[in-house]
């Protein structure tokens, strides 16, 4: 099992890491920067029934909203339906699925805030602008989730195990995704990969070794990872640790420690 580890300073933090850290906060960010710039601009004839201020509330309070309900649609796709990262087919889905409550939400502020709109408006109207933003603002953020992550070199088939006796005990989801690293948990191993991770019962050697010996590196008694994320390790209070793009710490054992040397 991870031994727990103690918060990053900024003193530990590596600075390879914060093209990563700026994409996954530009994510967030994302929606609310849309929402600005449409209330500056006075987007969708805005400008003609509300001032600046009243942009600037109106649409961040939609981005918020609408934003929240793509983002909890999202989530539980990726638990429920893909066990990992989204396809752009189904982002595209979301911003469809959204924008029809989206439509309702923007009518029912205009209503409250600016009513004299609604006579130039109609509802689908509303209902195609949110469409369009979603489409926009999803696009955008599932490039960015694409470019934070991990390159991964596929791991080598081994002559000395069955290259399919891990990845047949995989979600049928995940069995085609790339392997980022391994974990021992009782007679379970945690299998992490770029679209998600998942518990299978096996022991961590027999898991390895399904990957083949140049897929990765056993970094500690419970852990293995590859090679692109094990040359990323880095010191944390004085101890060497992989950090995964989950922000999963793993610990790094002298005998880890050698084999990264070799």
């Amino acid at each position: 099992m991870a031994a727990e580890t103690s918060p990053m300073t900024i003193a530990d933090f590596p600075l390879r890491d914060l093209p990563t850290v700026w994409r996954r906060q530009g994510m967030l960010l994302l929606p609310l920067a849309v929402a600005l710039l449409l209330a500056a601009v006075g987007a969708f004839g805005s400008y003609t029934s509300m001032g600046l201020p009243l942009r600037l509330l109106h649409f961040a309070t939609v981005g918020l909203l609408v934003g929240a309900l793509a983002t909890a649609l999202s989530v539980a796709a990726q638990r429920y339906l893909f066990a990992g990262a989204l396809p752009f087919w189904a982002v595209l889905a979301i911003a469809a699925v959204t924008a029809p409550p989206g439509g309702w939400i923007v009518q029912e502020l205009l209503s409250a805030w600016a009513p004299r709109a609604l006579r130039h408006v109609s509802y689908p109207e509303l209902t195609a602008q949110v469409l369009l933003v979603n489409l926009l603002i999803g696009t955008a953020a599932w490039w960015m989730r694409r470019l934070s992550a991990p390159t991964v070199i596929p791991a080598a088939p081994s002559a000395s195990a069955e290259p399919d006796l891990l990845r047949s005990k995989l979600p049928f989801a995940l069995r085609g995704a790339a392997i980022l690293s391994l974990s021992a948990e009782d007679h379970y191993v945690r299998v992490r990969t770029d679209r998600g991770q998942a518990l299978v019962l096996m022991n961590l050697t027999d898991a390895a070794t399904a990957l083949g010996p140049h897929a990765g590196v056993r970094i500690h008694r419970s852990h293995w990872v590859t090679h692109d994320i094990a040359r990323g390790a880095t010191r944390q209070a004085g101890r060497l640790v992989v950090r995964l793009a989950d922000d999963t710490v793993l610990p790094v054992s002298r005998a880890g420690q050698k084999s990264l040397r070799g």
